[in-house]
């Protein structure tokens, strides 16, 4: 089953009150934010997001978990909310030093991917370990921004 796919036989029929929105926090790199617009584009055009979804894009290295790690990103649900994406985006000087901006992004945009895959293994109510979770998680992961950029798969 691709994770990412099973709503697009649904496409006709899906509730109007999903989506993906992005909000973006002050201070994000120009060519970032506009790296996230376009991706947030294709998205939209791609998949389907049967529940409304924000994403926060965060000018931080990293966000803190509701366990008090630090991380690249996180999804969050609620019963009784709208779920969300935390994203940090602000990059880490040292980085520069070994990647070029465009893999720096790619590598943002992945993390974004990550927790995406999260999403939709909530909406869809899989039942699976942490160690299964993360292991589709990272799969998605680079395959999405591939077909983003235009890759053959």
């Amino acid at each position: 089953m691709n994770l990412w796919q099973t709503f697009e036989l649904k496409r006709n029929t899906a509730v109007t009150s999903g989506g993906i929105y992005f909000h973006y926090q002050k201070g994000i790199e120009p060519d970032l934010k506009q790296k996230y617009i376009s991706f947030a584009k294709w998205l939209r055009v791609n998949y389907i997001f049967p529940v409304r979804l924000n994403v926060y894009i965060l000018n931080c290295e990293q966000v803190r978990l509701h366990s008090g790690q630090m991380a690249y990103g996180s999804f969050r649900w609620y019963s009784a909310r709208t779920p969300n994406i935390r994203v940090p985006s602000a990059i880490e000087p040292e980085l520069l030093r070994e990647y070029t901006k465009d893999e720096i992004y790619e590598q943002i945009l992945s993390s974004l991917v990550h927790e995406l895959t999260h999403y939709y293994q909530w909406v869809l109510g899989l039942e699976q370990s942490n160690a299964v979770s993360e292991r589709q998680a990272n799969y998605y992961r680079y395959r999405i921004i591939d077909l983003f950029n235009g890759v053959t798969l």
